[in-house]
C-alpha cells in the first residue's frame, strides 16, 4: 500500500505545569493527545503505514510521525501510540497519541466485525441447474458452487475470506455471498415457447 500524509494543525494542544510544596518539584506524565486519521477499506482489513503531521498549535513546527495501522482494524476505534504525546515534567514519561481510525467504505461490500457481506449475480439457468459463479473476494476472484435449484437472496459461505483478527492473525472471518438470479430478457419466440411448456409442466 502507498504512504500518505493527513495534518492535524490547529488542535491547540496544552500541557498542564505545577510544583511541589517548599519550592520543590515532582514528577509529571506529560498530556495525552488526540488526532484522527482516514484509511481505505483495504488499508484496514489488510494493514498500512501512514505518515501524519502533528501540530501543537503553538507556532511550533509540525511533527511527522510514521504511524502502523493494525490488519483487521474497525472503523470508530483507536490505537494507543505510547510515548507519542505531550512531554513530562520534570524527568517525567511523555503521554501517549491516541490515533482515532477512520475507515472509508467499498462500493459492494459491508463489513460486520471479521465478516464480509457482498452480492453475486446469478444466471437464470444456473440458479435451476447449479453450476459456479465467481466471487470478488478482498483477495482476489475465487469460484464458488451454485447449488441447483437456489434461490434469490439465498447466501454462499467462503469460509476464510473475510477480515483478519487483531488478536490473532490465524484466524479471519468470512465472506458471504447474496445471490441474485438473473432474469431472462430479449428471449427468442422459441425460448418463450420452452419457458411457456415449463411453467404449465411446474403448474401441472
Amino acid at each position: 500500500h502507498g504512504r500518505s500524509s493527513s495534518g492535524f494543525g490547529g488542535q491547540g494542544f496544552k500541557q498542564s505545569y505545577g510544583s511541589g510544596f517548599g519550592g520543590g518539584s515532582f514528577k509529571s506524565k506529560g498530556q495525552d493527545l488526540h488526532a484522527e486519521i482516514r484509511v481505505s477499506f483495504e488499508d484496514a482489513a489488510f494493514g498500512c503505514e501512514k505518515v501524519i503531521n502533528l501540530s501543537s498549535g503553538q507556532g511550533t513546527p509540525a511533527q511527522s510521525l510514521k504511524v502502523r495501522v493494525p490488519a483487521g482494524i474497525e472503523d470508530g476505534k483507536s490505537i494507543r501510540l505510547r510515548g507519542k504525546g505531550g512531554p513530562g515534567m520534570n524527568g517525567g514519561e511523555a503521554g501517549d497519541l491516541l490515533l482515532k481510525i477512520h475507515v472509508d467504505e467499498k462500493p459492494g461490500y459491508e463489513r460486520k466485525g471479521m465478516d464480509v457481506y457482498t452480492t453475486i449475480s446469478v444466471p437464470f439457468t444456473t440458479a435451476v441447474f447449479g453450476g459456479e459463479a465467481i466471487v470478488n473476494t478482498l483477495k482476489g476472484s475465487v469460484k464458488c458452487k451454485i447449488p441447483a435449484g437456489i434461490q434469490s437472496g439465498s447466501k454462499i459461505r467462503l469460509r476464510g475470506k473475510g477480515i483478519v483478527s487483531m488478536k490473532d492473525p490465524s484466524v479471519h472471518g468470512d465472506m458471504y455471498a447474496a445471490v441474485q438470479i438473473q432474469v431472462p430478457r430479449n428471449l427468442s419466440p422459441e425460448a418463450k415457447q420452452k419457458l411457456r411448456e415449463f411453467e404449465k409442466i411446474v403448474a401441472a
